[in-house]
């Protein structure tokens, strides 16, 4: 009895890894052909997608055909390797996709591929999808810049520096209106040639291009020991004038 019933096991556990092996086989077939999608012009956000894309498949050597589908829609066959199709998302209905594939062999072998699950989406969603993934980027790198020229300028202050910030995040020039150097500004009209910006000195504006940070530290320290010995000019003078008052007082007394 017990032999009949070790037996018995033994063939039951035989039996199911036979199953087991024939399901791994089977499984192995159905994945034998992987599918999947390249955008050609168009926007895509993790499943959602819009604009022109490809399937492409990859199979065994022997693949003579392969058939593409949209959900239950056929969407068209290639018969030549490279496999590939290429499909139009604003053809087909706005929602959650199924897009899988088909293939047979030389010796009429069929094939299933693996499925992908794609949302179709309008361009104008698109739009703003992409619009909402640039803005904050763009608002971050413009405040990043900012801060660097905001800590720089700092820096450059507790070290002894001039504190005319000729060196913001846009580069510094020199006007070639008043020869003052300044730090181009962020609302300037960006040229080809250079930036189209106003100097803060004159008032006026000018072409400009971003000169080299010891060009710009020569025309501070030039400009600084002008305006210094404008003070001095200025204070001598009123010195002069004060002088010339009170002596005028003693004689009119």
């Amino acid at each position: 009895m017990k032999r009949l019933l070790a037996r018995w096991v033994g063939f039951i556990a035989l039996l199911l890894a036979f199953l087991l092996g024939m399901g791994t086989a089977v499984a192995q077939e159905a994945t034998e052909l992987s599918l999947s999608l390249s955008r050609d012009f168009g926007a895509g956000f993790g499943t959602s997608i819009q604009g022109t894309f490809s399937f492409r498949v990859s199979g065994p050597d022997d693949l003579a055909s392969v058939t593409f589908y949209i959900d239950e829609q056929v969407v068209g066959e290639d018969s030549e390797a490279p496999f590939r199709l290429q499909f139009k998302t604003e053809n087909y209905p706005l929602g959650v996709h199924t897009l899988h594939a088909t293939g047979v062999t030389q010796n009429g072998r069929e094939l299933t591929s693996n499925a992908l699950t794609r949302n179709f989406i309008s361009s104008s969603s698109a739009g703003r999808t992409t619009l909402y993934i640039i803005i904050p980027i763009v608002a971050i790198s413009i405040g990043g810049l900012l801060l660097s020229s905001w800590i720089a300028n700092r820096g450059r202050k507790s070290n002894g520096g001039s504190g005319v910030n000729v060196h913001g995040p846009f580069g510094g020039t020199i006007c070639p209106k008043c020869n003052k150097p300044f730090a181009r500004h962020i609302w300037g009209l960006n040229l080809v040639v250079g930036k189209y910006d106003r100097c803060p000195h004159c008032g006026r504006w000018s072409l400009v291009r971003a000169l080299p940070p010891d060009v710009l530290d020569t025309a501070v320290a030039a400009m600084q020991e002008t305006e210094a010995t404008e003070k001095q000019s200025h204070g001598g003078n009123d010195e002069t004038r004060w002088r010339k008052r009170l002596d005028d007082s003693k004689f009119d007394s």
